[in-house]
Parts: structure tokens; sequence; C-alpha cells
């Protein structure tokens, strides 16, 4: 795994009202809990940047068709959400977060709650068209390829995780070891984006018309 940094000041608590987002998952049967969404939201957002909303709605409902006024405002707040992530993600100041259950909340329901994140992150990455031997690929451009193939591959494995008998049996370390994997994949999100983002950068800006004198 990535060597994790811990620096409390640098990590600011996450101003997504995750209440108002599941209200707004509610009203339009999207079907997936809030960690997945937002995990979602983030995968499309490192992969195709903003818009990445729109596009999450509709793998979730399929039709995007529920007309009102309950779910248009629904969407706004959807709408609001990605544009905040977005805002974090983009931040020197390294204020994302993921968005996931308090610490005072159940140990099962928060490792649940990280393990859809990553599935929302992983599914969101792959709807942007970035798949894992993309991220494992030969890059011209230096990029960190392999240290992204890693996060990515952990990622999968987190998608998995579940609370066993042991943990409960000693949840205090469980619960330790619960908050260094959130900071991992906080940080390994924040990898992904800035990488991506850097890359698509890159290509742009080698598809621009040379002018020449």
């Amino acid at each position: 795994m990535l060597n994790v940094v811990e620096d409390a000041a640098a990590v600011s608590s996450s101003s997504l009202d995750d209440l108002t987002i599941a209200g707004a998952i509610d009203v339009l049967g999207l079907g997936v809990e809030v960690a997945e969404f937002h995990g979602g939201i983030c995968g499309l957002l490192c992969s195709s940047g903003p818009g990445a909303a729109v596009a999450w709605i509709r793998q979730c409902d399929g039709s995007h068709a529920t007309v009102s006024d309950d779910a248009n405002t629904a969407r706004e707040q959807l709408h609001e959400a990605e544009a905040e992530t977005w805002r974090l993600l983009s931040s020197p100041e390294f204020e994302f977060e993921p968005l996931l259950p308090p610490v005072e909340a159940e140990l099962a329901e928060r490792v649940s709650a990280l393990a859809l994140w990553c599935q929302g992150f992983l599914t969101g990455l792959g709807l942007g068209g970035v798949q894992a031997e993309d991220l494992d690929a030969t890059d011209d451009d230096g990029g960190r390829n392999a240290e992204l193939a890693e996060v990515i591959a952990d990622f999968v494995e987190i998608s998995r995780a579940h609370v066993g008998y042991e943990d409960l049996e000693d949840a205090k370390r469980a619960d330790f070891d619960l908050v260094e994997i959130i900071e991992y994949v906080r940080v390994g999100a924040q990898l992904v984006f800035e990488e991506l983002r850097g890359r698509q950068a890159r290509s742009a800006a080698r598809a621009e018309p040379q002018v020449t004198h």
C-alpha cells in the first residue's frame, strides 16, 4: 500500500451533508447507499471530470425520467454534492474525505460503507472509461502507473471487506485498523484524481495545434 502520512491539520471535516444526499437518493429511488453514491461520483470526477452526477444518476436509476418538483430538487442537491466534491478534490489544502458514517457508528456499518465507497469509486472509474489496464499501461509522461495500479488493486480488496468474528473480539484494534484504511483510501483517491487529471491536461495540451512563426 501507499505510505500514508497523517496530517490532521490538513484534513478538514467534510462539508457534504450525508442526510441531504440520502434524502435525494431516496426521492429518486436510486437504490444505492450514500457511501456508494459518493464513491461513484469521485470515480467519475477522476475519470471524466464535472458532470459526473448526471452519469451516475443514470447508472443508478436507468431511465433518469422521474419528473416532479421533489425529483428536480433532489437532482439539484446531488449536482451540488458533485460540485462540492470536485472542489474538495481540487483543493490545494487536501480537504477531500470519503463520505462515510461517523466514528460513533457501529464498526460493521463503517466497514460496510467503506467497502461500498470503494465499489462505487471503481464503478465510477469504469463508467468514465478508465480500466485497470489503463492505469498500469506505459506512460510516456512518466506517470505513477505502478502506484495507481496498486491503489486500484487495494480498492478492489477493500470493496470486499467485512467484519469478522476476530474483529468483534478485538474491536479497539479493528477500529484503529479501519481508521488507517480510511486514511489510505482518502490519500489513494486523491492520488488517482491528481494523476488522471494531469494526464488529461497533458493530452489536451498535445492536441492543441502548434503555432509556427
